[in-house]
């Protein structure tokens, strides 16, 4: 930069410029605030305080926290000083001591203590309990005991009164009760009833009796099944009044039981001292399908007083499960080449009957026999053969065994066989007066097998068939000239009367009737009997409403037609009804009944010559 001396005049004036110079501070003059307030009277305002420091949050936090703890700390002092002198029930305080075991049907003694916990006295206080039903009196009167109360009085300021109630609690083992216990007292200057409450929770340990039931734990579809029910005394007392209560299984049919119970499955056993058993044995056959689990339930107790089938008091149960299995020998019988179980037949029908075997096990069976039993009010005894069978006519039953098979001695597991006979159902004339006629055919199997686990070494499986004998009816149709020519002319209208009777012969028919169509040159005129008989103009059929007819009854009916025979039919008979046909429900074999009556034409019974159209 050249010294100040050589710049020119437009250098000093661009540095003066654009070069920055130290701010001048402004001379004010000096004066006094004394010299100021004297010269204008006015008073210049103090300088603002400087500012208060933030306190900071957690400071906030902790002061407030301790606040907090100081009040809680308060309450507490003052629950814990003047708390205790409030009256309440929840001071009132109900124990009962407590026990492990609780037997059937002992004596239990169940004491209860009440504790005053309340600064004041509690007046006229009474203790209740609600015991089990079923509870009896400890006392030795065995009386019905299920609810207990005494009077407490007046209970001190933290004193104590104990009350012991000796009862005899029932149920089965594992089962759990509850007690529950109040106590209702006043306080002094009230006349309200305040209440404390508690429940005292027991459990039966050991029943009275035991009940146990032994069975085979496989069965075959309708083969015979028989119960063991072991009942024993486990008290230190005798038991009076013992009674079990059966529960089967659907599809089981009791066929025998010992001791005969006193309704279906309500066995009464009596007294038993302790340590005694009594055995109920049961025996019916179990039906379902294959690998169904049928369980039997079995329930002991005392008999209620009552004299009803029922029990008062429960003790033990016990239970069996069976399960249905294939039967070891699977037989089938056809009747008429129908498998079904219900056979329907005519009277005096014959009946070829082909019976068939098999070995369902994976084990051989020996000495197989089948035994096909026949019973029933409508079977011939002369129509009927033995077959490839033995017919053994002193207990009218068929046998298949290894002197009619030789196969029947030893039958590998998954062999088969068949035999067939023959019978015959019984005439109509033979079952004059007979009720629901029937035939049955029980299919007994038996054989033996190794013995393997709960199921048993001879085997036995049955299998029913039923045939049933259906009725028949008897349909006849008269006709008879109301009026008008005979032999009919052509182009003239002869009125005749139709007489229909109907005869039932076995069982009860229901929804009976009997229709018939008429021809285009026939016209229907009247019926009679009121409205039995109808007749529809769109189908022409005439229908006798016949309802229902009783065994060995008839009925019978009559309407009114007009034949108008055309000139293209002299020299012939023509029809005046077509066949007739009869329906009804055999109210016992629920099949369907039906028969026919031949169509009528104008020749009239009896005169020869008399329907031809001249």
């Amino acid at each position: 930069m050249p010294p100040e001396d050589e710049k020119t005049p437009l250098e000093r004036l661009e540095e003066r410029i654009y070069q920055p110079k130290e701010t001048e501070t402004a001379q004010v003059p000096a004066y006094s605030d004394r010299a100021v307030q004297q010269a204008y009277g006015w008073t210049p305002p103090p300088p603002p305080p400087p500012p208060k420091p933030r306190m900071p949050w957690t400071t906030k936090f902790l002061i407030g926290t301790g606040i907090f703890f100081v009040l809680a700390g308060g309450v507490a002092a003052f629950l814990v000083l003047y708390g205790a002198r409030t009256v309440s029930a929840d001071h009132v305080q109900i124990t009962v001591l407590e026990h492990p075991a609780i037997a059937s049907g002992d004596t239990v003694p169940l004491v209860i203590t009440i504790h005053n916990g309340n600064p004041t006295s509690i007046n006229d206080a009474i203790i209740y309990a609600m015991l089990p039903s079923g509870t009896r009196a400890g006392d030795g009167s065995d009386a019905p005991f299920e609810q207990y109360s005494d009077s407490l009085g007046t209970i001190a300021p933290g004193t104590d009164v104990t009350r012991t109630i000796q009862a005899k609690f029932f149920g089965t083992e594992g089962q759990a009760f509850s007690v529950p216990i109040r106590v209702e007292y006043h306080t002094n200057g009230s006349n309200a009833v305040s209440v404390a409450r508690d429940d005292y929770e027991l459990t039966i340990s050991t029943s009275p009796l035991q009940v146990q039931v032994s069975t085979l734990s496989q069965s075959a579809s309708g083969q015979p099944l028989t119960l063991s029910v072991s009942v024993r005394s486990s008290a230190s007392a005798p038991l009076s009044g013992v009674a079990v209560l059966a529960d089967y299984p659907p599809g089981f049919l009791v066929t025998s039981a010992t001791p005969t119970p006193l309704s279906n499955g309500f066995f009464v056993l009596g007294d038993l001292a302790p340590g005694e058993e009594k055995v109920i044995k049961v025996t019916g056959t179990l039906t379902g399908t294959q690998n169904d689990e049928k369980v039997f339930h079995f329930t002991s107790g005392s008999k209620n007083p009552d004299g009803t089938s029922t029990l008062g008091l429960t003790y033990a149960q016990g239970s069996a499960s069976v399960t249905l299995t294939r039967p070891f020998l699977a037989t089938s019988l056809s009747l008429n080449r129908e498998a079904a179980d219900t056979v329907i037949v005519s009277p005096g029908d014959p009946i070829n009957a082909m019976l068939t075997w098999q070995n369902s096990l994976t084990v051989p069976i020996t000495n197989a026999a089948i035994q096909i039993g026949l019973s029933g009010n409508a079977i011939d005894p002369s129509g009927i053969s033995g077959g490839t069978g033995f017919y053994r006519s002193s207990d009218s039953s068929i046998i298949f065994s290894k002197d009619t098979n030789s196969g029947l001695a030893m039958l590998q597991g998954g062999d088969t066989g068949a035999g067939s006979f023959t019978l015959h159902a019984k005439s109509v004339s033979q079952l004059a007066g007979v009720k629901n006629p029937n035939i049955t055919l029980t299919v007994s199997a038996t054989g033996a097998r190794a013995q393997e686990g709960n199921v048993p070494q001879t085997l036995t499986s049955t299998l029913t068939r039923t045939i049933k004998v259906s009725t028949t009816v008897d349909l006849a149709a008269k006709l008879a000239k109301v009026s008008g020519p005979v032999p009919p002319t052509a182009g003239t209208e002869t009125i005749y009367g139709v007489n229909w009777t109907a005869h039932n012969t076995l069982n009860s028919v229901g929804g009976a009737r009997v229709s018939v169509a008429l021809p285009a040159y026939v016209r229907f005129v009247t019926g009679s009997g009121g409205s039995s008989v109808t007749y529809d103009e769109t189908s022409r059929t005439v229908t006798w409403n016949v309802g229902d007819l009783a065994p060995g009854a008839a009925s019978a009916s009559m309407f009114q037609v007009a034949l108008l025979p055309s000139a293209s039919q002299s020299g012939t008979s023509p029809i005046v009804i077509g066949i007739q046909s009869f329906s009804g429900v055999d109210r016992f074999t629920q099949g369907t009944v039906s028969a026919t009556a031949p169509a009528l034409t104008s020749e009239l019974p009896g005169i020869s010559g008399s329907g031809v159209v001249h």
